[in-house]
């Protein structure tokens, strides 16, 4: 039975944005992206890859802007240039938080930019999300991150029910082929006994143990 779905993982928890950004904010955040931000997949496993959106500063000040807007983290790598060390920090975010991110400053990136992007697994989420995408004139807290959060609820809520349900279709499946076989049942029975005979002595153990008490 092919998969129809994605795996879809939590967000680590604790590295949400504090406040929502406006539209000016987006603008400058894609400015910032524009100039010194990179996007990257990484895979975790044979079946599972991870999104991730990178800004790299020597002065920290401008990426804690940009984690309270939009959350993720802020690590300090040292790096070596002509024989010195340099403290490098790097604001980071991944997953979810990079695919909003993304989508929220497309609009306001580089053709050169946009192309890099859309390369990546965030493609296609630009495509889920393409009727929201768009310059936001609301000078107040953003419409299009908001919309774009609740999208990718209803997205992961649908994809982890497709789960559930393909699990359960090959649980279905698995026990109407494998079920049958005179081995199988013969190891459940066997299963089954030990289950009863484990229960049966930890009853007696108890027991033996009230009576002691007593």
């Amino acid at each position: 039975m092919e998969r129809d779905y994605k795996i879809v993982k939590k967000d680590r928890e604790g590295l949400d944005a504090v406040r929502r950004p406006t539209a000016i904010e987006v603008a400058w955040a894609a400015g910032i992206y524009e100039g010194e931000g990179s996007c990257v997949t990484t895979r975790n496993t044979k079946t599972s890859t991870s999104f991730a959106v990178c800004v790299p500063q020597k002065d920290p000040e401008l990426l804690y802007r940009l984690r309270d807007l939009f959350g993720g983290r802020i690590s300090l790598y040292n790096r070596t240039f002509n024989g010195n060390i340099c403290p490098i920090h790097h604001w980071k975010i991944c997953g979810d938080r990079a695919r909003s991110f993304i989508a929220l400053i497309y609009p306001f990136l580089t053709a050169r930019r946009k192309l890099q992007v859309e390369t990546t697994p965030a493609g296609e989420f630009l495509l889920l999300v393409d009727d929201l995408i768009g310059f936001d004139v609301n000078l107040g807290p953003s419409q299009v991150y908001e919309s774009l959060w609740n999208r990718i609820y209803e997205y992961d809520a649908q994809q982890r029910q497709k789960a559930l349900e393909h699990k359960r279709q090959r649980e279905k499946e698995w026990r109407s082929t494998k079920g049958q076989e005179p081995e199988f049942k013969d190891h459940k029975r066997l299963v089954r006994q030990q289950r009863r005979k484990n229960q049966k002595e930890q009853s007696q153990a108890e027991a033996n143990k009230l009576v002691a008490i007593a």
